[in-house]
């Protein structure tokens, strides 16, 4: 299930990528999307971003007809989150283990199809194990009599006054 609340910045100069990027984010489940054509533009959204955008889905050439380096950008930036960034059309995601997927950057030889943003959205969207919480073994046979009722009171969801 796509976390719908994920901030997508779409960076292209090309309006058609642009869409065709949108659409495909549109039937993986995301909405909150903005588009960008320059990396001035880019530049000013991010820089007055209130809040950090989840991904940045651009074309890498975008940064370097303004003199930057796209990929660098990204890492530096702590308002983009993980980037997918191409050149300019069929390719795969490489797999990033579950221990690197914090800030996730890829750099694709080509826009992405729908099977790789599909792909790579599965990497960052997928959800995150915050702990786990350890039941009593039952004893031997408990067929029959109802579950004794736990007391979480204590852990990280209850309040302590």
């Amino acid at each position: 299930m796509p976390n719908k609340t994920l901030r997508i910045l779409i960076a292209d100069e090309h309006p058609y990528q642009r869409l065709q990027l949108e659409k495909m984010l549109n039937g993986l489940g995301y909405y909150r999307i903005a588009p960008v054509e320059s990396f001035d533009d880019l530049q000013r959204l991010v820089q007055c971003a209130l809040q950090p955008f989840h991904l940045l889905v651009g074309n890498i050439e975008l940064g370097s007809h303004a003199g930057v380096d796209l990929a660098r950008f990204c890492r530096v930036s702590t308002q983009i989150q993980h980037a997918l960034l191409y050149h300019s059309h069929h390719l795969k995601v490489p797999s990033v283990p579950q221990t690197e997927r914090q800030a996730v950057s890829i750099s694709l030889p080509n826009a992405p199809d729908s099977e790789a943003l599909e792909s790579f959205m599965a990497i960052i969207d997928s959800p995150q194990l915050l702990g786990q919480l350890l039941l009593p073994a039952a004893n031997g046979s408990t067929a029959g009599y109802p579950r004794r009722r736990l007391n979480f009171a204590h852990t990280v969801f209850g309040r302590s006054n």
